[in-house]
Parts: C-alpha cells; structure tokens; sequence
C-alpha cells in the first residue's frame, strides 16, 4: 500500500496554514501518512513556538527542534533518516498550497517516476517595496515554470523547493551536506539524479512561492550561492548556466577582464541591484564578474 512522508524544514518562518492545508488533504488521501516538520535552530522563539504547537496538535504531525543550524542540506537528510513511509514528499516553509488536489496529484504521477517535480509559481505583483530584485528575476523566468518546459532538460531543471521521490531512491543519493551555503544543493541533486539514472518526470502541480526576499537579502543570498557553485565547479559545470558562462570566459581567457569590472564597478553595480528599478542584465553581470574574481 502506499504511503507518504511530507517532509518540510523550517527556519524563522510561520508555516502554520501551510501544515493545517498538508494535514486535510493528507487525511483525504486515505493511506498512511505523516508530516514531519524540522526547524533548523530558527532564532525567532514566537515562530518556532507557533510552528511546534500546530505540529503537535494535529494527528500524524511530528515536530522536531534542532538546538545547532545545521544547514539546508543536512537538514533534509535528517528528516528522510526520520521519515517512515515509502514516498517522500519535501516541501519548502515559504510555500502556500494552491489546489485541493495537491497531494493526490503527486500521489497519482508517482507510479510513472521515482522522482515528481511540481513546480512553483510567484507573486503576480510585487510583493512590497524593496522586493524588486527578487521580484523581476522570477518574473523573468515564468516562462521557464512550466512542465512542458522543464521536461525538456528535467534533470537540469529539477528543484528542491517541492518534490516526490521514492525513499530508496533518496538515500542511495541524499543531499550533499558539503553545500553549508545557500544556493546550488539542488543542482548538485538532479545531477546525482541523473548519474544514478533515476527516472524523474516534470507535472503543473505548483506550490505558490511566499518568501521573497528584499533586495538586500537576495543579493546577499545570491554570493552565497556563487561561492557554492565555484566551490562545485567541478560536479555541477553542466547543470549551471552560470558555471557554462564562466568556462566560456575561461576559454577565451578574459577572466581578467571581469575581475576588472568587479574591481571598479561592484559598488555602481550594487546601487543599481538595490533600486527600485534593478536591471536583470547587471545583475547577470555581477554574478559572472564576482565568480571570476573567486
């Protein structure tokens, strides 16, 4: 019989109605179930408390506390290591569910993959002021969302922010825990994904993405991530548009010139990034600038 693991790690985010959602359809779903929901040492107590209370207080929810952040990637290893049932569904914190046939979609595509991606969909209008950065940047890649899309390079376009994938599948792989950083985990596991030849099929069955970041945070999430892909050059180069510029450069041995741009342009780069009205070509620019001088 089937059965299901919904897995979601949390960090100083409330996502009390997105497991109050999980917990009905999970209910009517009919097969064993559980979610697990895992804080990663959140510093803000009234979110982690109101986040342990909703847990404990539904049927088939478990909440565990971690004392030391341990990391995005470690942290969802620990959460399979706990998990009970044969399917795993991990869910980011800072999603909403948009259809009431959330779990039964994912259920019914597994029987023809190991692994499910469902998508995530972003805010038609900007969220609040400060936001524009983040904002653009996914606006610009909507097009990019849909299944039909994502299939043609499924491997390459596979996401942690929501996905199924058989258990034992999952732990022939797990997440690299050398990913400390933000950014690139995921990529580094469609890559794995693809070398243990794990089936993997792409469904319109999205999450709506709630947390975008300010323009601060997000460029600041954005070096992180530019670090752990030079740091994974090696592993990732065919799965990172970013990495496939960069051996560009490299090819043509220019690497200096952007160093010189990062040199002298990094502050005039960021004022713009920090706008209210960012350009996505600078931003590009940055990131190929930055992981040059690296």
């Amino acid at each position: 019989m089937e059965s299901l693991s919904i897995l979601i790690p949390v960090y100083n985010w409330d996502c009390t109605q997105l497991i109050k959602d999980l917990h009905f359809q999970g209910l009517v779903l009919g097969i064993p179930y559980e979610i697990i929901v895992a804080d990663d040492c959140s510093t803000d107590k009234e979110i982690l408390d109101r986040n342990r209370i909703i847990a404990e207080s539904h049927e088939n929810c478990r909440f565990i506390g971690l004392k030391h952040n341990i990391g995005r990637a470690s942290i969802r290893n620990l959460m399979a290591d706990e998990s009970r049932y044969d399917k795993l569904l991990f869910i980011d914190c800072d999603s909403a569910v948009k259809d009431k046939l959330f779990l039964k979609n994912y259920m019914e595509a597994s029987s023809t993959a190991s692994v499910v991606c469902g998508g995530v969909i972003h805010p038609d209008e900007l969220p609040f002021k400060g936001s524009e950065l983040r904002y653009l940047y996914e606006k610009k890649a909507a097009a990019e969302r849909s299944a039909e899309f994502r299939s043609r390079n499924p491997y390459a376009r596979f996401t942690s922010f929501s996905f199924l994938i058989d258990k034992k599948d999952f732990m022939d792989i797990r997440f690299d825990e050398s990913y400390v950083r933000y950014g690139y985990e995921d990529v580094q596991f469609g890559h794995e994904l693809k070398e243990h030849n794990v089936s993997i099929v792409h469904i319109d069955n999205p999450l709506a993405h709630l947390g975008l970041e300010n323009n601060e945070q997000f460029l600041n999430k954005t070096r992180q991530a530019v670090l752990n892909a030079f740091d994974h050059k090696e592993e990732i180069s065919d799965s990172s548009l970013l990495l496939s510029h960069y051996n560009r450069v490299l090819g043509l041995r220019m690497r200096w010139f952007f160093r010189i741009v990062w040199t002298f342009f990094q502050k005039s780069m960021e004022r713009n990034l920090l706008s209210d009205s960012p350009s996505l070509r600078i931003f590009s620019l940055y990131k190929l600038s930055y992981i040059c001088l690296l």
